[in-house]
């Protein structure tokens, strides 16, 4: 009987995250739900234009991995390709069977929270936290960062948050190699997931695991070992990220491409004496950073009892440290300004600091409580029941304010809910941001921004249109001779046809090419060529994933089929000892 429960268990602990994670994100989504009213954030021109983009790729089976015909302007810019590739499709699927860009975004919400939630209840169980208080530090999570900020925001970078706790699972079973080794092929295909989402995610998650990998080693009885199956995981990961890694060696050798929009990191950071009504963006509530300290007085009188948790925590706290404004970010952007490029913002950190620090305080709960009797534990999660309602409050709140605000937006309000996706992204498709732009001399980003929104951004008296062999048809009509900047983006990978001739035009500082015209009607045909090596890449990438699809199907049966017998067995004696 007690194998019996341990496989029931087991089977709850599948079920009940996923449940409860629809819940709280149901909870959260509420005022969404009820006014059926989507948000236009900061990111979200930027991001929906790319999944406009592989949904109709999809759509029309006319597939151009890098030179986007439909969203993104049009203008022939390389985004997708080298920024989450493969989900960036999967998304573009999930839009097609979505009938309104709301109900997109309301769907975008379950699934985060469900990856998420999974992934920290999970972790809480690898760290055998009891299910009350794995359930109290998943809404956490939920509720806090860059998770809940997806809803107002688009930030990419709450996918990166959402798949950390699954990356975290890894750095326990690296922290524990000594007394039962990592699964490698696991571990190459966590962090190639990330990588096929979020690139920055990926570094991040290497930074993450770096410390646990050391601890590892150190404390293992087979180092060796460890550092051979170490390497076969980056191996693996290195095949299964061929279209990622691949992309960038084709664009940046031969491309200058523009930074990223720069802002200052040391205004970005975490403000851990402002403390705000909302854990998002700079602030976090004075109610979770009295948490962190809780947690940072226990390990402190016990590190030397609870090894993992004095991992997680101090970990945690370092990165908090590094990601906030006591860090001195002003002196690094004085000698590294590329930091405001590239980082851009310090906070991003907390897409590791929740996880690390909420899984940290489940430890600390789960050890109070089996030590020092229900009491303590009791009382213990009253108080993060308290913060849960705190953060759910503001959450609430927030969300109920941006809703406001957007409905007086009549107009964008009612493209967000017709069923035709292409009239929100028509309207409203000119994005500013300077992301993979191709720069004839170097530019600092908001000079870029500037250009693509003056030159690029430029509709007037142009049609476009998606042709087939992934390539981009402009025609305008001209009542002179004279030559005419085109407002697409040429790489040295284009090729420009006008009027059926092929051109090598002259391309202006956003590599935007001036080409000569006839009186009448003109057509200009874009292309992009793409080396013969990509290609290889780009099959290998696919065929890794669809191995990795079949042998997880494959397992997953087996699973089945050996709990299904289990079952059948203790039924069967469970029912010779009745009989007996």
């Amino acid at each position: 009987m007690k194998k019996y429960n341990i496989n029931k268990i087991k089977g709850i602990d599948y079920f009940i995250p996923i449940v409860f994670s629809i819940l709280v994100a149901t909870i959260f989504l509420l005022p969404f739900l009820i006014t059926q009213v989507g948000i236009s954030g900061a990111d979200t021109i930027f991001h929906f234009g790319r999944f406009f983009d592989t949904a109709q790729q999809i759509k029309n089976h006319n597939f151009s991995y890098f030179q986007m015909n439909y969203g993104m302007g049009p203008n022939g810019r390389i985004v997708n390709a080298v920024y989450g590739p493969f989900f960036s499709y999967l998304l573009g699927g999930l839009l097609l069977i979505s009938k309104s860009w709301v109900q997109f975004e309301i769907l975008l919400v379950y699934i985060l929270f469900l990856i998420a939630g999974v992934g920290m209840y999970h972790l809480s169980m690898k760290l055998r936290i009891s299910r009350s208080v794995a359930l109290l530090v998943t809404t956490l999570l939920l509720l806090t960062g860059y998770i809940s900020y997806w809803a107002r925001s688009t930030s990419f970078q709450a996918w990166g948050a959402a798949l950390m706790s699954y990356v975290l699972i890894q750095a326990v079973d690296l922290f524990n190699d000594r007394n039962k080794h990592f699964n490698w092929v696991i571990l190459g295909i966590t962090i190639a997931i990330v990588a096929q989402v979020h690139m920055l995610g990926t570094f991040l998650s290497i930074l993450a695991l770096i410390p646990f990998f050391i601890y590892g080693v150190l404390h293992t009885d087979n180092k060796k070992r460890m550092w051979i199956d170490a390497i076969k995981a980056a191996l693996l990961c290195a095949l299964l990220t061929a279209n990622v890694w691949g992309a960038y060696l084709v664009l940046y050798p031969t491309n200058k491409i523009a930074t990223p929009l720069g802002f200052s990191a040391s205004s970005t950071a975490v403000h851990l004496l402002w403390v705000g009504e909302i854990s998002t963006w700079v602030k976090i509530q004075e109610v979770v950073l009295i948490l962190f300290g809780l947690q940072a007085v226990y390990i402190l009188m016990n590190f030397r009892k609870e090894k993992i948790n004095t991992f997680f925590t101090v970990e945690g706290l370092i990165f908090l440290f590094v990601s906030s404004d006591f860090f001195p970010w002003a002196f690094l952007e004085r000698h590294f300004p590329i930091i405001d490029n590239y980082f851009q913002f310090p906070n991003r950190l907390t897409i590791i600091i929740f996880p690390l620090l909420f899984a940290g305080m489940g430890l600390t709960i789960t050890k109070l409580q089996n030590t020092n009797g229900t009491q303590i534990g009791i009382l213990a999660k009253v108080l993060l029941i308290f913060v849960i309602l705190s953060a759910l409050r503001a959450d609430l709140r927030e969300n109920i304010r941006r809703v406001n605000d957007s409905k007086g937006n009549i107009v964008q309000t009612q493209q967000m809910r017709d069923p035709d996706l292409s009239k929100f992204i028509i309207q409203n498709n000119h994005p500013d941001n300077p992301d993979y732009l191709l720069l004839k001399n170097h530019l600092q980003s908001w000079v870029v921004a500037r250009l693509t929104v003056s030159l690029l951004n430029n509709d007037n008296g142009y049609n476009r249109e998606a042709i087939p062999g992934g390539k981009l048809r402009i025609t305008w009509d001209s009542d002179n001779n004279q030559n005419r900047v085109l407002p697409i983006v040429m790489y040295s990978q284009s090729r420009l046809s006008v009027n059926g001739k092929k051109l090598n035009p002259k391309l202006n500082e956003i590599c935007m090419p001036e080409v000569p015209t006839k009186r009448g009607k003109n057509v200009a045909i874009l292309s992009f060529e793409t080396p013969m090596v990509f290609k290889v890449l780009l099959i290998v990438a696919i065929v890794g994933w669809i191995a990795v699809g079949i042998i997880g199907i494959k397992n997953f049966i087996d699973y089945l089929t050996k709990n299904r017998n289990l079952m059948l067995d203790i039924k069967g004696k469970g029912q010779n000892n009745a009989s007996n």
